[in-house]
């Protein structure tokens, strides 16, 4: 129960991931958002198997690779603030224009962007050793068992914001000023997440 509250609780923090689910779910809608969000899940797994595989761990004996992937991740996440900067007002109401982009890259997004996610990175090797007990033995089920947590509580979590954050863009869409302030205050803070991401250090 603590891991699941403490997980839980790490996935409501406002960060690089929940800021490009968010950006998405506003700019287009509800089924982006989710498409994004499981994007971000299945990068998780990725990131599970480097945890298990110990290739998280050899990133503290080669700082020059995980700050390649710091500007990696920070590159990216400009890019993506910039083209929703850029990106003209729509009227989102009837999703038409979601319905004409390919839907795959949404989940691209999502995946892409939590891969590069050096705080992801950073979450698997500082917390789950935490919370695996060597006196059980079974090092690898543990970590699958404690990962495949943290991706259900995660998703559940993610799924849960972009259905209120959708449900809130009607207001946002309405007006097409008021739409273009909120797309690029999302844009900025997308942008600032990424220069943090710059300054993300392994314990």
């Amino acid at each position: 129960m603590p891991f699941i509250l403490l997980v839980t609780g790490i996935a409501l923090l406002p960060g690089p991931n929940m800021m490009l689910y968010v950006s998405q779910t506003i700019a287009y809608g509800r089924k982006a958002g989710w498409l994004t969000v499981a994007g971000i899940t299945s990068a998780f797994v990725v990131h599970i198997t480097a945890t298990v595989l110990g290739v998280t761990a050899l990133l503290t004996e080669a700082p020059m690779v995980f700050s390649t992937i710091q500007v990696a991740g920070a590159a990216y996440l400009v890019f993506l603030a910039y083209k929703i900067w850029k990106a003209p007002p729509v009227q989102m109401l009837n999703f038409e224009r979601v319905e004409q982009m390919p839907l795959l890259s949404f989940w691209v997004k999502g995946f892409v962007g939590n891969v590069l996610n050096p705080q992801t990175t950073i979450l698997y090797f500082s917390l789950l050793p935490q919370f695996i007990k060597p006196e059980q033995g079974h090092f690898v089920q543990q970590n699958l068992t404690l990962g495949g947590i943290q991706m259900l509580c995660s998703t559940v979590t993610n799924v849960t914001v972009v259905y209120v954050v959708s449900e809130a863009t009607g207001a946002i869409n309405s007006n097409h000023r008021r739409q273009l302030i909120i797309r690029r205050i999302m844009a900025a803070i997308l942008a600032i997440f990424a220069l943090k991401l710059l300054w993300a250090k392994l314990p």
